[in-house]
This record gives C-alpha cells, sequence and structure tokens, in this order.
C-alpha cells in the first residue's frame, strides 16, 4: 500500500498538492503559536503590570488563532480529501474487482492521508521558529506581547515540532473521516462510470433541508432582534457582524440553489463584452452550475468574512473618531503613557482650566439579558467643569448638576435597565460598596466615552489608589509642565493621534480574516485546478474546432473570474445588508465604512486564486496534439 500511495504522488502530484500545502501551512502556524504560548506564559511578570497585561492579551489572542487554525485546517483539509477521494475512485474500484476488501481500502486512504499530512507538517515546521520570530516583533510592536518574554529553548522546540506533526496528522485523518468511509463504499461496478465531472457541489434534499434550518434557526432570530426589539441600540448595532457571520455560511450551503440565479447576470456580461468567446465561457458557467458554484462558494467565504469583520472594526473606529471629534471641547489633553499614571489631583498652573477624569470602575445592576454583569469604565468629575470641555450630548437631564450621590448615565445603559431621571439607583463601585446614587443626567456619546461619570469626590473616596486617566485643559495649555511617562498634545494632535479601536482587538481581526481568508483561497485554488482537469476534452475539442490559443486562454479566465464576480457579488450583498444597520445603529451615516486596503488585497487574492490556478492546469497556450494528448493521458 505504501507503493500505491508513492506511485500516485510520482503520477499525480497535483492531486496532493491541496492538501499537502494546508497541512504545511497548519503545522507552521499552530507550530508558531504554541511557541509563542509557551514564551508568554512561562514568564513570570508583577501583578496588574504592564507585562503581566500583554502576556495575558497575547495568550487571549494566540488561543483564539490557534482554534480558528485547527477549524480552518479541518474544513479545507477535509474538501480536499474530498477531491483527491473523488479522483482515486477508479482506483479504488480496480482494487475492489482484484479482491482488496473495503475496511483494507479505508484502512489504505487513512493511512495515505496520515502519510501526506505527516510529511507536509514535517516541511511545515521548518518555518515554524521563523513565523514565531515574526509574530513576537509584531506582538511586541503592537504592545501586545512582553518584550522580556523569550520564546522556548531548542530542546522545546523540537518537542513543539514533533507534537505538532503528530497533530496535523491527526486533524488531517479526522478531517477526512467522510473520505475515508466514502472509499470503502465503493464497488467494482464504479468502473463502468464515467469519472469526469466528479466535482461535486451538487443539489441534494439533505443539504436543501440543512440551509433552511439555518436560515430559520440562526437568521431569522437575530433579524427580528436587530430591527424589531426595543433593545439599546448599541446591542442591535452589535447583532449587524453576527448576523453577517451565520449569513454567509449559510448562503454557502444554499449555494446550488441560489449561484445559478446570479450566473445569469454574469454570462450576459460576457456575451456583450465578447461575442464569440464570452458566448463559450458563458455557455460553460451556466451548463455546468456545480463547478461554478464549487469555485464561487469558497470566494464568498473569503471576501464575505474579510468585508464584514474588518467593516464592523472601521466603522466601529469612524464612530468613536466621530463622538471624540464632536464631544471634545478642550484645548489640549494629558494622557500617559503605557506603564504610568496622571495624578488623581495635580496642580494646575496659572491661566490653565484642568478638567481632572478620575479613572474607576461601576458595576451595574443585573439585567435580564445580562444576569452577571461585568465592572465597566467609569469617570469621576465635576459635573460644571466637565460641560465646559467635553460634550456628552445630554439626552435628558444635565450633568452640570452631578454631584456627591448623583451619576449619569450612557444612553446604552439607561435603556438596558429602562432609568428614568430622579430614579434611585444601587450602583457597585470600585471598591465594593453599593451606594444608592440619583440618576441625574442621560447622554448619548457612551461609545467614545465612559457608560457612567460620577461626582468626582464620589471617585475618589470609593476607588483604591486613585489616578486620572486623561486631563482636559482650557487656556495656555502649552503652560501645562512636561513630566516623564506624560504627552501634553493640542486637540487637533490628539484627534490626530488618536486609536479608536482596541489594538488587540484590530490585530484579532486582521488574523482571523487572515486564516480563513487563507485557507478559503487555498480551497478555491484546488477547486479551480480540479475543474480545469475535468473539462480536458472540451478544451481539445475546441481547439480542434478552431479556437486559437489566445481565445481559448480568454475562455478559460472569462469562466474562472466569472465565478468569482459571482461568490464576490454575494458577499457584497449579504456584507452590505449586515453593516448597513450597524451603521445607522452607531450613527455614522447611510453607509458602513470598509477596511479598503485590506478587502482589496483579499480580492486581488481570490481573483488570483481562481485565475492562477486554471491557466496553470488548461495550458490553454498548447497545440491541439497536446490538448488531446492531455485528454487521453
Amino acid at each position: 500500500m505504501r507503493r500505491l500511495f508513492l506511485a500516485e504522488a510520482r503520477a499525480y502530484p497535483g492531486r496532493l498538492a491541496g492538501a499537502a500545502v494546508a497541512c504545511a501551512m497548519t503545522a507552521a502556524g499552530v507550530g508558531a503559536c504554541t511557541l509563542l504560548l509557551i514564551g508568554a506564559g512561562r514568564a513570570d511578570f508583577p501583578a496588574r503590570s504592564v507585562a503581566a497585561a500583554q502576556a495575558q492579551d497575547a495568550r487571549d489572542l494566540l488561543s483564539l488563532l490557534l482554534s480558528m487554525l485547527l477549524m480552518c485546517a479541518v474544513l479545507v483539509i477535509g474538501s480536499t480529501v474530498s477531491l483527491w477521494t473523488g479522483q482515486r475512485l477508479g482506483q479504488f474500484a480496480v482494487l475492489r474487482a482484484l479482491g482488496v476488501t473495503a475496511g483494507r481500502l479505508r484502512r489504505l486512504v487513512a493511512g495515505d492521508v496520515a502519510r501526506l499530512a505527516v510529511a507536509a507538517a514535517a516541511v511545515g515546521t521548518l518555518g515554524m521558529l521563523p513565523l514565531a520570530h515574526a509574530g513576537r516583533r509584531l506582538l511586541v510592536n503592537r504592545e501586545l506581547f512582553p518584550e522580556a518574554a523569550s520564546l522556548p529553548s531548542s530542546g522545546q522546540v523540537w518537542g513543539t515540532a514533533v507534537g505538532v506533526c503528530a497533530a496535523t496528522g491527526a486533524v488531517a485523518v479526522l478531517a477526512a473521516m467522510a473520505s475515508v468511509f466514502a472509499a470503502g463504499r465503493v464497488s467494482p461496478g464504479a468502473l463502468m462510470k464515467d469519472t469526469e465531472g466528479s466535482l461535486a457541489s451538487r443539489r441534494s434534499r439533505a443539504r436543501l433541508l440543512t440551509g433552511l434550518t439555518m436560515a430559520v434557526m440562526l437568521c431569522v432570530p437575530l433579524l427580528y432582534v436587530m430591527a424589531f426589539t426595543q433593545l439599546p441600540s448599541t446591542v442591535r448595532a452589535a447583532v449587524a457582524p453576527g448576523l453577517a457571520l451565520v449569513l454567509i455560511p449559510t448562503l454557502a450551503v444554499l449555494a446550488p440553489w441560489i449561484v445559478p440565479l446570479l450566473t445569469r447576470p454574469v454570462c450576459a456580461v460576457l456575451r456583450i463584452a465578447d461575442r464569440r468567446v464570452g458566448r463559450i465561457a458563458a455557455a460553460g458557467l451556466r451548463a455546468a452550475p456545480a463547478r461554478t458554484t464549487a469555485m464561487a462558494v469558497p470566494v464568498l467565504l473569503a471576501v464575505g468574512i474579510a468585508v464584514c469583520l474588518l467593516g464592523t472594526g472601521a466603522t466601529m473606529g469612524e464612530a468613536v473618531a466621530r463622538q471624540t471629534g464632536d464631544g471634545l471641547r478642550a484645548d489640549g489633553v494629558v494622557t500617559a503613557r503605557p506603564g504610568h499614571r496622571l495624578p488623581a489631583q495635580p496642580a494646575a498652573p496659572s491661566g490653565v482650566t484642568a478638567t481632572v477624569l478620575v479613572a474607576t470602575r461601576i458595576t451595574a445592576p443585573a439585567t435580564s439579558l445580562d444576569d452577571q454583569p461585568s465592572p465597566v469604565d467609569a469617570w469621576g468629575a465635576d459635573g460644571s467643569a466637565l460641560v465646559k470641555s467635553l460634550d456628552l450630548k445630554e439626552r435628558e437631564g444635565r450633568l452640570s448638576a452631578l454631584r456627591e450621590g448623583t451619576f449619569a448615565a450612557g444612553v446604552s445603559q439607561a435603556e438596558a435597565h429602562h432609568w428614568r431621571l430622579g430614579q434611585k439607583v444601587r450602583l457597585a463601585l470600585a471598591d465594593g460598596s453599593r451606594p444608592e446614587l440619583t440618576l441625574v443626567a442621560v447622554y448619548e456619546r457612551d461609545l467614545a466615552f465612559p457608560a457612567f461619570v460620577i461626582a468626582r469626590t464620589t471617585a475618589l473616596q470609593h476607588t483604591r489608589e486613585p489616578y486620572a486617566d486623561r486631563i482636559l485643559l482650557s487656556g495656555a495649555y502649552r503652560s501645562w509642565p512636561k513630566e516623564s511617562g506624560r504627552t501634553v498634545a493640542s486637540r487637533a494632535q490628539y484627534l490626530d493621534d488618536l486609536k479608536p479601536r482596541n489594538p488587540a482587538d484590530d490585530l484579532a481581526s486582521r488574523l482571523i480574516v487572515s486564516v480563513v481568508s487563507g485557507y478559503a483561497l487555498l480551497a478555491a485554488a484546488n477547486t479551480a485546478s480540479l475543474a480545469q482537469r475535468d473539462r480536458r476534452a472540451q478544451r481539445a475539442h475546441l481547439r480542434a474546432l478552431g479556437l486559437g490559443r489566445g481565445q481559448l486562454l480568454r475562455c478559460v479566465l472569462y469562466e474562472a473570474l466569472g465565478a468569482a464576480a459571482v461568490g464576490a457579488a454575494l458577499a457584497a450583498a449579504t456584507a452590505l445588508a449586515c453593516l448597513v444597520p450597524f451603521a445607522a445603529a452607531l450613527g455614522t451615516g447611510a453607509l458602513p465604512a470598509l477596511d479598503v486596503p485590506w478587502t482589496a488585497a483579499v480580492l486581488a487574492a481570490a481573483v488570483l486564486a481562481v485565475a492562477l490556478p486554471s491557466v496553470m492546469t488548461a495550458h490553454p497556450m498548447s497545440t491541439v496534439r497536446q490538448q488531446f494528448a492531455r485528454r487521453t493521458a
């Protein structure tokens, strides 16, 4: 059986390339994440220090990335091995006719997958250590990894490499179990069937029921929550990206019924753009909807996930930046650099009015949606001074009425708890005490600023080791003393340097997009190559009927780009439908913001992922004799 695998690898290396690349990528990524996790976890940093917080951020981020890598690896390796197994059905039928039992055939496929996965993982582990060093530099530059933490020793690196190879082999065999059982069901009668057109993404009743169930059980409830409930606007806005993340897989399941409808306008454009070759490409797209669907679905996943996740972050960042710019009235702002704190009671020089915003934490009462609320950031400030330096856009009441025994809340908290002006609420303060405070104001700009504001004296009394989150200056702010660990910036400079998103969240979104899109586009490349391999006879006959080399090249590109356009259009429509309500709820305008560079890069990668493998497999520049030789090979 080992000789059969080696013969398969020598005769058809293209069949094994997709699964091998997926396993190598998985091994390199999982190994690098594991090394970074070991490095971040073995160092002992003082509690509540900057390094300890960075180590925790690194562990959270790397754990998320590791889970995404394994999940995507299972999906892509499973689909790639399924395509590989579909191309070997003729071999399996011959083996069954020669007396090989179904159990031995299953063991053959499982062994082949394990050999391929372990060999590819061994190659992938060669890039594990360089990738870990690059990841450490990236995280340190983003202040998400402690600079004092180093990577493990060489002995631990070797042990990690061995473990990664074994884990990759196990994951590959687990992902290929459907193909293993399918190989055991092959009978000698399969020799009588045509092996062309084995590319599968066909309609089935089970797939339709699964897609409809996902739509009813996942998408419809989120649509109802977003459109018809009386939840706070920020809660309804947060539902929109979640809806996109369940809607895209649902559309991928229902793609065999949706893609043929979207193929028609693409075919019309091809006929208009190129009357001769475009007609042939359009006929190919419409005649093989299963093939078109199989190429469009990975593009839908890659582009849709990228637009939704990155668009969510960009829209949120734009909303925070807009609220900060509209609300800030101060002439200057004093902030602390990482690892430093501002004094809670600074001495202001003459000619400068300082509004000190004391940092504290407040826990709101439980609600039906959150029965175990977590502490949130809050400010302690003098109400009369705060309104002169900051406009929080009061919806009800007046912030200038803020004094001892009162508090102000953002509209999200007020709507979630159904608070009214003058209502007494028992809040848990930073020291654990639960005084009863009176609501005197509700403000709208709670996305860029804390959800609660209490009196400054209350914050100082109930916060251990109080410090200022920032200090707002009015007047001659340049005369404020410049000390180590502090930054004094003008209003314009502060807004220019503002980072509206958490660096860890931003990096996590980009890493998730990179992993999901990378694996999805790898699946797209495998599918595009297989689609052209199954059409050798058609290309040979087109060349024999007079189609030139350049015309055949255009025909191949038209079909590949047409399928990619269908997937991209479906992803764009889905993302737009989900992100528009998100932008409306945040008040950023009618259209959401997009991360244009990353979105364009993913879209360009999707085009290359379907175009290059199609051209390389089709060999459109070959002669008629060579095309027919490949047809009979």
